[in-house]
């Protein structure tokens, strides 16, 4: 794990927004791109408030402030990205690439790996709807036949809701069969998990894969493949 990750950790479970976004801020000024921030930064300084709970050495309180704090930065950090990228245009594509739909299955309170993803995707140009965490199935599908979006992403951290997941990839495919599925989950290498998805179903395992299938898709969006990312 990076240092500066560990030391982001403490500064979410202080309550420390200043030095935590001097952190953010540290790496971002060397140039480093969201992806990485937000996989070496946000998700690697959250996995270890998560070890440090599980080991009992936190509480449930500190780890719902240290998600609170984190929460905070993300959204500072993306304003910073709009504003930086309004002064310095060709960084990212500033005009519209499609519509993606956000949201956590049904009983999965987590949002926050959802949060970077549909972050990742405005930065791209996407018109996104991010619809939060614990999302019915319904709501899901009323919203899929409302905005008609060409990509649906879904994030799942929680095991005992993979049968949730398998039910909601099959009746949201069944709607909207033209639109691309991407799953994001820390329980993307596990067997169990990848039963639930269909062939067509992207499996994000991180910030840094989506930022490689946004920028394909981007560079060759006339004749990508739905679903495949060479």
């Amino acid at each position: 794990m990076h240092e500066v990750a560990k030391k982001l950790s403490a500064h979410f479970l202080e309550k420390n927004v200043i030095q935590g976004w001097a952190s953010i801020t540290e790496l971002l000024d060397q140039g480093y791109n969201s992806s990485y921030i937000y996989d070496f930064l946000f998700r690697d300084a959250m996995y270890h408030i998560g070890e440090l709970w599980e080991k009992n050495e936190i509480t449930v309180a500190d780890e719902h402030l240290a998600t609170g704090v984190s929460d905070l930065l993300l959204s500072k950090y993306h304003l910073e990205k709009k504003e930086r990228n309004i002064s310095d245009k060709g960084i990212l594509p500033i005009t519209n690439t499609g519509r993606a739909m956000f949201f956590c299955v049904e009983g999965e309170d987590h949002y926050l790996g959802l949060k970077m993803a549909s972050s990742l995707f405005e930065e791209f140009g996407w018109d996104v709807y991010d619809l939060g965490s614990n999302l019915p199935l319904e709501y899901a599908e009323y919203s899929i036949k409302k905005w008609q979006p060409e990509v649906i992403c879904i994030s799942i951290t929680i095991r005992h809701l993979l049968p949730k997941l398998k039910d909601t990839i099959k009746r949201l495919a069944a709607i909207h069969p033209e639109a691309t599925i991407i799953v994001g989950s820390r329980l993307h290498d596990e067997a169990a998990f990848r039963s639930c998805c269909t062939e067509e179903t992207i499996i994000a395992k991180d910030a840094a894969f989506l930022y490689q299938w946004l920028n394909q898709y981007q560079n060759e969006a006339s004749f990508v493949k739905k679903g495949v990312l060479s």
